[in-house]
Order: C-alpha cells, then sequence, then structure tokens
C-alpha cells in the first residue's frame, strides 16, 4: 500500500496544534504571573505634585491597577471597572499633604504623596 499525501499532512498537523494550545497556555499564565508579581499601582492624574491650588475644593483623579481597597488620607474611595477614581477633596489653607494609599488582594500596598499649596 502507497502512503498518501493526506496523512502525511496528518502528521504534521496534529503536534503543530498541540505546539500552539500549549504554547497559547503559556503565554496567557506569563501575562497573568506578571500582573500577580506586579502589585498594586497608582497613577495620579491631577493635581500635580507641589502645585498651587487656588481654591480649597480639588479633584483627585488617577488611575489604580491591581487593587483591592484604596484610600485618601484615610477615607476609602472607589474606582470603575478601568481602576479610574475622581475624589473630590476639601484642602485647608496653605500647606497641604494628601496620602493615597492602595492594597492588593495579597496585602501589598503602596503609597502615593501629593504636597498641595492652597491660595486664598
Amino acid at each position: 500500500m502507497i502512503p498518501t499525501k493526506k496523512k502525511d499532512y496528518h502528521c504534521i498537523i496534529k503536534p503543530l496544534l498541540v505546539g500552539l494550545v500549549i504554547f497559547l497556555i503559556v503565554g496567557y499564565s506569563g501575562l497573568k504571573l506578571k500582573n500577580l508579581l506586579a502589585g498594586p499601582q497608582i497613577i495620579i492624574i491631577s493635581p500635580s505634585d507641589g502645585a498651587t491650588i487656588k481654591k480649597n475644593l480639588v479633584d483627585v483623579k488617577g488611575k489604580a491597577e491591581r487593587i483591592s481597597q484604596i484610600y485618601l488620607n484615610g477615607k476609602k474611595i472607589f474606582t470603575d471597572e478601568q481602576g479610574n477614581f475622581n475624589e473630590p477633596y476639601l484642602l485647608a489653607s496653605g500647606y497641604n499633604l494628601l496620602e493615597i494609599i492602595a492594597r492588593d488582594q495579597f496585602g501589598r500596598q503602596i503609597i502615593k504623596k501629593l504636597q498641595l499649596t492652597t491660595i486664598n
């Protein structure tokens, strides 16, 4: 009996598909592991650190990634589904120090500080 080419392709395709599935599983696992190892992250959009503000009410805007809890000067704040937050904060006259703390599900935390000055 003479082997057909169809059988030759079948022997090549099966290992390629298995290799592709293994590659996809390893790649996906690598991306998830990166997020696990990276820990929480906070990006402050506004106001900028060291800014001088002319009004007492400021909107603290930013984005948090890989978090389970986030606090602004000890008060719990909330994010949307994409991790964005926009929290109004009443500043005192003069120098103000804002502290944003985020924790992930493993208890790791990151702290960002903003120094702001108000002019009345």
